[in-house]
């Protein structure tokens, strides 16, 4: 069987929560995969799961946003297991591309950790460039202890990196 990307459904919800928890611990992230979180990216149409020989092998979650000039669709998470599983990475973002166009949006943004050198390099195959821009955040309330305390989890802030 070859990889492939196909439509999140709400069956992947514990095999995307795993890989996402796994992504997340490495590059010092919260997961985005809640129950919840999960039912709204698969009503976007704009969320995909790779899948292969040993099931589902990566996901990506996207989203269309307008900022008043155009619309953009915007992945917020792009995920494989094992990590940077090149060929995975290549079906997301094919789906991802494709369902931009055929919804009539042009402009594509993947939010990345800084470094996440795998996924950089499968979307500079793909055409995708950095974005001359650099992104703050900053949480409030308690949503803002949630962040730091996935940021401790990175593993060289544990001593295994």
């Amino acid at each position: 069987m070859d990889t492939h990307a196909r439509p999140l459904d709400a069956e992947d919800g514990p095999l995307v929560a795993a890989i996402d928890g796994d992504y997340g611990g490495a590059h010092g992230l919260e997961t985005r995969t809640s129950e919840a979180s999960l039912r709204f990216f698969a009503r976007t149409g704009h969320a995909f799961v790779a899948v292969g020989e040993a099931g589902v092998l990566g996901f990506v979650l996207a989203q269309p946003l307008f900022d008043g000039e155009r619309p953009t669709l915007f992945a917020s998470r792009l995920a494989t297991r094992p990590p940077g599983d090149g060929v995975a990475l290549r079906a997301l973002l094919k789906a991802l591309t494709k369902s931009a166009y055929d919804a009539g949006i042009y402009d594509v943004r993947v939010e990345l950790p800084a470094d996440d050198v795998a996924g950089a390099a499968a979307l500079g195959r793909e055409d995708y460039r950095p974005a001359p821009a650099a992104v703050y955040a900053r949480q409030l309330g308690s949503r803002a202890a949630a962040v730091h305390a996935a940021a401790a989890r990175r593993p060289e802030e544990r001593g295994h990196g």
